[in-house]
């Protein structure tokens, strides 16, 4: 074979080694590095919760992960899978070990079949850092009397051990939230709802840190049972065509003033309770009044709080609900003054409460102010005692003109006759904040 003849040769081979190397990099150095997710995303953990591992390798598959978990430098748990060809997915659960209380990591090593990296493959590395307590927080009740009426309201002043990421009172389905102080303190205005059982239901404090781990503390109370007054209202014709019309549009599929009442009585009534709690989260960290709250003045009482109500229609009952206020009735279109000082924190329309202000006094304690025929004042006002919020009205499902008032803490209603009793307020909310 001449010169010419074997250069051609090894120069054509050369090329077909070039052009099958070039193949195979193609075929087998895809660049995708695999996709790691470690959930949940948290910054503390109690150990309790395990912890879900998912890996993807779009490209030629996954060859290898390598999970640790990581406390002061020593490995306290670590797992590594080997996989034949053609796997792209992989799962696992990670139980925490016993650890020390405080910082450890989660290390994720994840590598692929590629050739790059001189056949080392792509490399995903995941680590996270998060700490380990499971320790739950202490608490340590201040005040010593908790004096309560069912339907009324009560404050509870304690201590905590460290930071939390929720606290508060609980009974039974209510919550009611605590509020830090300026001096570490929490202050928590709660109540006894007035369908709670006296017997049965119990207030207890609750904290959960922000590992999750959660402690409940009982406290001394007396509360004190109560009966509500039966009411039967009957429901006319003349009502029906004078106030259901304003209700029209929001059921349109209903043209019977009779079927919106009972609409407008259950599912709108609900639904308002339920705009009035969110309401509630709009509320200040300090408690803020001055002094007694402020009853309308030259007011009759037309209603009271907790009033089981029966409604009838022609002789038959029809429905049954909870009257959540006090009515007071003087003149028509009378001022109305806010109870005591405080930010207005909503002004509008509520569905059966017409024109409302809502004041906000603050850790959850707000009065409410219904069936307005006007408004005058804007929601981020601040307002004293006395001053006019709006005048008395028939808006909302109102019959005659009154204003219809509630004491409200965290959103659920309590008797306003407490807080129009100085000695009451002396007893049970000021003396616990100036001295026990």
């Amino acid at each position: 074979m001449s010169v010419k003849l074997k250069n051609n040769f090894f120069i054509l081979l050369a090329l077909i080694v070039i052009g099958a190397g070039g193949f195979l990099y193609f075929k087998y150095a895809d660049k995708e590095q695999p996709v790691v997710t470690l959930t949940p995303d948290v910054d503390y953990t109690n150990g309790r919760e395990a912890f879900e591992v998912k890996v993807h390798d779009s490209g030629l598959g996954l060859k290898s992960v390598q999970v640790q978990v990581v406390q002061e430098g020593e490995v306290k748990f670590s797992r590594d899978e080997e996989f034949p060809s053609g796997v792209q997915d992989y799962d696992m659960t990670v139980e925490i070990p016993r650890l020390n209380q405080g910082e450890f990591s989660i290390v994720i090593n994840a590598l692929d079949r590629s050739i790059v990296n001189w056949g080392k493959g792509n490399l995903t590395s995941v680590s996270r850092t998060m700490v380990f307590d499971d320790r739950p927080p202490v608490i340590s009740v201040l005040t010593t009397t908790h004096n309560l009426n069912q339907g009324g309201s009560g404050l509870i002043r304690y201590e905590l051990s460290k930071e939390v990421e929720k606290t508060g009172v609980m009974l039974g389905d209510y919550f009611f939230p605590a509020f830090e102080q300026p001096d570490g303190s929490y202050h928590c205005m709660f109540a006894f709802p007035h369908d709670a059982d006296t017997g049965s239901d119990t207030p207890r404090v609750v904290a959960r840190d922000k590992a999750g781990n959660e402690q409940v503390s009982g406290f001394n109370y007396h509360v004190n049972a109560r009966n509500f007054r039966d009411d039967r209202l009957n429901i006319g014709d003349n009502f029906l065509r004078s106030q259901m019309p304003q209700f029209e549009r929001e059921f349109p599929d209903d043209h019977d003033p009779f079927e919106i009442f009972l609409r407008v009585n259950r599912e709108m009534r609900a639904d308002n309770r339920a705009q009035v709690e969110e309401i509630a989260t709009r509320t200040s960290p300090i408690l803020d009044f001055d002094g007694v709250f402020m009853r309308k003045p030259n007011s009759a009482q037309m209603a009271g709080f907790a009033d089981r109500r029966t409604y009838y229609y022609q002789d038959r009952e029809i429905d049954r609900q909870v009257h959540l206020g006090v009515d007071l009735a003087s003149t028509a279109q009378a001022p109305v003054p806010a109870a005591n000082r405080g930010q207005v924190v909503f002004t509008g329309s509520i569905g059966i409460y017409g024109q409302t202000v809502v004041i906000d006094h603050g850790i959850g304690l707000q009065t409410l102010y219904a069936h307005l025929s006007s408004i005058d004042v804007q929601e981020g006002q601040m307002v004293n005692k006395g001053e006019s919020v709006g005048r008395t009205g028939t808006t909302g499902l109102a019959v005659g003109d009154h204003l219809h008032f509630e004491v409200l803490v965290s959103g659920t209603s309590v008797n306003p006759v407490e807080w129009w009793d100085i000695n009451w307020i002396n007893n049970n909310i000021t003396s616990k904040l100036n001295s026990e």
